[in-house]
């Protein structure tokens, strides 16, 4: 391992490395640098039995600032280039901290894979640039891995500066952890889908500024994360039903959403309906239990006979005030006239149709037979479930109706899933952390997420980004306060074109 910061002085013409990693076959190294002015190159040298051996992928400042990189295979004093010099979609200059992510992998086929961005922005969710080597020359042994820089001829003696350096060994079971999977890069065929999970504990406290931070950072890097649509899987609130600002503080995070030209759809969750009560309100009687059928006020606010919370998740009159149907991205149909409880709404991205199908959670017999005519009458589209529930913290489906609804999320897989082989994407929350399922139902391969919080102090946001001609998805899990990714998944699945 370098050291914290490691600067490598390098004359007019020449090359200079220095050792960041031990021996490894496949590793992945991240590095930051201050881009160097007098056009020099920077990068990162893997699997390198000498120092002029191994994989070097490499950048440098192109026409109007653009940041390019390259790939090639060093032998002593010859080269030869795997993947030329092609731009990344990054703009830098002199003096810019910028960071270097590649990863070199396999023996029989070795693969090479890298991408840039600005030091603060995110990672990117796909690489940026891989390139193959198969031929008798590859590298299939251990080698060190090292910062590299070079300066062109005629230029001044140039220090390249290494603020931040790290290696790590990289397998299969390690591919979440450190961010590496299943190779994406930047096509016509590719876009991304942000999910807000709950968001209720955020808009409790008129000083938690953690739903606003989360929107703010998404509407800043929509064009680098190449965001085509945004859903909220719900428990947009605690109670705003009797917490009035509560529902005010949501409603002026998603404002920024739509103002920054991204269309959403919004999914009710339990606790923005009136199933859900709470303490400490005006006028509450001082019940500590969140079902609020058990709480001795709710039959003097609302009637003996409708304290029962499968009417009262039923009750969604803030929720709709607040988000108005008219609200929603690309609106098609909805179960009941105006109201945003179940509703359909579709895009267009990656060269594919889609449809996003929002649910009312543990929804009614009859708003699943809405949604079976919905599907049938759009099998073109590639269809996304978006409801409250329906796996469970560990990934499971869910047989219960948590006591609220009129049915589980096994009935919404056996009615819709496993009938409609469009049905490629399932979006939920209300429990656990971050989980997801990818199984195969009636023949079709359905991909489930679950995402609630990472624990106390932390605003994540699931980015899921497709490539609809590969068929390949990369879930990513950020957390903007740290903004870093928090872990990453990969799968394939057959999209419908």
């Amino acid at each position: 391992m370098a050291s914290a910061s490691d600067t490598i002085r390098v004359s007019s013409g020449k090359s200079a490395v220095a050792p960041i990693g031990s021996s490894r076959i496949t590793s992945i190294a991240q590095v930051k640098a201050i881009v160097p002015a007098n056009g020099a190159q920077w990068g990162i040298q893997l699997r390198a039995a000498s120092t002029t051996s191994g994989y070097l992928v490499k950048l440098k400042i192109g026409t109007g600032g653009n940041l390019v990189g390259a790939i090639k295979r060093l032998s002593g004093k010859s080269a030869k280039t795997l993947h030329d010099w092609a731009p990344l979609g990054v703009k830098v200059k002199p003096g810019q901290s910028v960071r270097l992510e590649a990863t070199v992998t396999a023996k029989a086929q070795v693969r090479t894979y890298m991408r840039a961005w600005v030091d603060g922005e995110p990672k990117p969710v796909v690489w940026h640039m891989s390139a193959s080597d198969s031929t008798s020359s590859r590298y299939r042994s251990p080698g060190r891995t090292y910062v590299w820089a070079a300066v062109p001829e005629g230029a001044p003696t140039t220090s390249v500066s290494f603020p931040a350096t790290s290696v790590h060994d990289y397998s299969a079971a390690s591919a979440g952890r450190i961010s590496v999977v299943a190779p994406l890069s930047w096509t016509s065929s590719t876009f991304s889908l942000a999910v807000i999970p709950d968001t209720q504990v955020e808009t409790n406290d008129p000083k938690n500024t953690l739903f606003l931070n989360r929107v703010d950072w998404l509407t800043r890097h929509k064009s680098t994360l190449n965001v085509a649509y945004a859903l909220h899987t719900g428990d947009m609130t605690n109670w705003g039903w009797l917490d009035a600002p509560q529902i005010e503080r949501a409603r002026q995070a998603m404002a920024r959403v739509r103002n920054a030209g991204i269309p959403y759809a919004l999914t009710v969750g339990n606790h923005d309906t009136r199933a859900v009560g709470w303490n400490g309100i005006a006028g509450s009687s001082g019940y500590g239990g969140s079902a609020y059928m058990y709480n001795p006020e709710c039959p003097g606010r609302l009637g003996g006979a409708e304290c029962k919370s499968w009417l009262l998740v039923r009750h969604t009159e803030a929720f709709n005030k607040a988000f108005p149907l008219s609200s929603m991205g690309g609106v098609g149909g909805a179960y009941e006239a105006g109201k945003s409880d179940n509703y359909w709404t579709t895009f267009e991205a990656g060269g594919t149709k889609w449809l996003v199908l929002t649910l009312e959670p543990w929804p009614r017999k009859s708003v699943v037979t809405w949604a079976q005519n919905v599907l049938a009458t759009h099998r073109s589209h590639n269809v996304i479930i978006q409801i409250h529930h329906y796996l469970t913290k560990t990934g499971a489906v869910s047989d219960s109706n948590a006591g609220y609804g009129a049915t589980s999320p096994q009935y919404l897989r056996e009615k819709l899933v496993a009938k409609y082989p469009n049905v490629k994407l399932i979006f939920s929350g209300h429990t656990g952390a971050f989980a997801q399922r990818v199984e195969t139902v009636s023949g079709n391969r359905v991909a489930a997420f679950v995402g609630n919080d990472l624990g106390a102090g932390t605003n994540p946001l699931r980015i899921v980004t497709i490539d609809t001609r590969t068929g390949r998805l990369v879930n990513t899990v950020y957390n903007p306060v740290k903004n870093a990714a928090a872990l990453t998944t990969s799968t394939t699945l057959k999209f419908i074109h």
